[in-house]
């Protein structure tokens, strides 16, 4: 009974700290037709957190197109968290695995642009 107990309660504490995660609102990116970007604009001063479908094997670029400074918190897909490799202004992932993508932002000012962009 003890036992069960344990492994019930370990179970339990796996599912709460993924839904708490899942739980994040996150802002949907949405690209034009025929277009290959998309991008935000506004307040990231404490972080905001972005959401995009892609597939498998694609170069996500995040690129700073405004005038302050912005920093790429993490970018989590299906599979855990994306290696970037920065670049002046944008940073560089490649997704794994198709599905949602997370990316946390941040600027240093009260207006930020970011773009998105999938290839």
């Amino acid at each position: 009974m003890k036992k069960f107990l344990v492994t019930t309660l370990l179970a339990t504490s796996a599912l709460l700290m993924t839904s708490v995660q899942a739980a994040e609102p996150s802002t949907k990116v949405t690209f034009a037709k025929n277009s290959y970007c998309g991008s935000f604009s506004g307040n990231i001063k404490t972080g905001k957190t972005f959401r995009l479908y892609l597939a498998a094997n694609q170069n996500l670029v995040i690129r700073n197109v405004g005038d302050d400074q912005i920093s790429v918190a993490y970018v989590s897909g299906p599979k855990g968290r994306l290696d970037g490799d920065r670049e002046q202004d944008e940073t560089s992932y490649y997704t794994q695995n198709k599905g949602n993508h997370y990316m946390k932002i941040f600027g240093n000012s009260n207006h930020s642009s970011v773009e998105f962009c999938a290839y």
